[in-house]
């Protein structure tokens, strides 16, 4: 098979989702070009195309960009356009009709969708007719939860196969971490965190979406409660210093740590002692599954995507969206009982390993061009 990637950005969508399945796909013969806006360098993809579009699909670069892959689509004779991202999925499917009309297939994957049971109805006036307009333009939607797939099968063009996977894989490889005693000693000395402190991590960007705020409030309710804990927030700050400054007004400065963009995870998970997340939408929560695989409990917030991996009191507990206090009682609970953190600290997750992942999307791709 011949097959173009097409997604938003390399640095936060192709390289952190999609190199195990590329490669996947390479030793099983495949040609995988990359369409991307390339702001990192792509490890892996036999040639990389950097397009004019950025993140948003609101743009004027948009339209440039579908010019860009229509030409670049017409000069080569793909099998398969197997898109992701709102951008890369609006791209893709319109710069793909002509082909498809001589025989390409087109696959999308959501990595969760912007309109779902409680979304805000803007999501909803602005997505669910865009995404069911291009339905008509897809052979085969690829969802990675199951309120997304009960939907895109009821609501959207039955022509097309719909498919389910559990994410998009997690490449545990980069987790595993040599002498983690020693480790977690030295990371929580250069962070100035006691060794006998309790720590709590959240991996994810810093903007509204991931609702960090709620973590912040949480941790005011544990010191508040004498539990003098810690909060590692390692990703990118798009909250223009908003969450800093919240911090700071409730007396937690220096016990919410801000870390921008991180490689090492595996080694902050190390330092840490229990994954907490927040997010509002979640369409797979793989933060939480990196989690799991380094032995810590996970208290998250109760969306379709933490739902998806969460059972809540069998594998980690679910508490309401923006209860502040839940959270910190159920943190405050998980660590006190030794027998429940024992626990939820032993999971297993190898369901959700990428090359698990990767060999299901290949049967999918080797399904729709039958």
């Amino acid at each position: 098979m011949k097959v173009l990637l097409v997604a938003n950005v390399a640095k936060e969508h192709v390289n952190k989702f999609h190199i195990p399945t590329i490669k996947y796909l390479q030793s099983k013969g495949c040609q995988v070009d990359v369409a991307c806006s390339v702001d990192a360098e792509v490890p892996a993809g036999d040639h990389i195309y950097s397009m004019s579009w950025k993140r948003s699909p609101f743009t004027s670069r948009t339209f440039k960009g579908i010019s860009e892959l229509k030409k670049l689509i017409a000069e080569n004779d793909y099998d398969i356009i197997y898109c992701h991202t709102p951008v890369g999925g609006l791209v893709a499917r319109i710069a793909s009709r002509a082909a498809r009309k001589k025989g390409t297939k087109v696959v999308y994957c959501a990595h969760g969708l912007h309109f779902f049971d409680g979304a805000p109805l803007i999501n909803w006036l602005v997505f669910y007719p865009m995404e069911k307009w291009m339905a008509k333009m897809t052979d085969m939607f690829i969802t990675i939860n199951p309120e997304d797939y009960e939907r895109v099968k009821k609501d959207f063009n039955r022509n097309m196969l719909v498919k389910m996977i559990h994410g998009i894989g997690v490449n545990f490889d980069r987790l595993n971490i040599d002498n983690l005693d020693g480790i977690r000693k030295k990371y929580r000395t250069e962070m100035c965190i006691p060794q006998d402190a309790k720590v709590l991590i959240y991996v994810a960007e810093i903007l509204k979406n991931k609702n960090q705020q709620m973590l912040i409030y949480a941790l005011k309710e544990l010191h508040d409660k004498g539990c003098k804990m810690y909060l590692l927030l390692p990703g990118p700050d798009h909250s223009k210093g908003e969450f800093h400054k919240l911090a700071e007004e409730l007396g937690l400065k220096g016990y919410v740590k801000f870390l921008g963009w991180r490689s090492d995870i595996g080694q902050l998970m190390a330092a840490s002692d229990m994954c907490v997340a927040s997010s509002i939408r979640e369409g797979f929560g793989i933060n939480l599954v990196e989690a799991q695989y380094c032995h810590l409990p996970v208290v998250a917030v109760t969306n379709r995507g933490h739902r998806a991996i969460i059972k809540d009191g069998e594998n980690g507990f679910l508490v309401p969206m923006n209860d502040s206090k839940a959270m910190a009682d159920r943190v405050l609970e998980v660590m006190e009982n030794k027998g429940l953190y024992d626990r939820l600290a032993n999971v297993n997750v190898d369901e959700y390993k990428c090359e698990n992942i990767a060999k299901i999307i290949y049967g999918y791709l080797q399904e729709v061009v039958k």
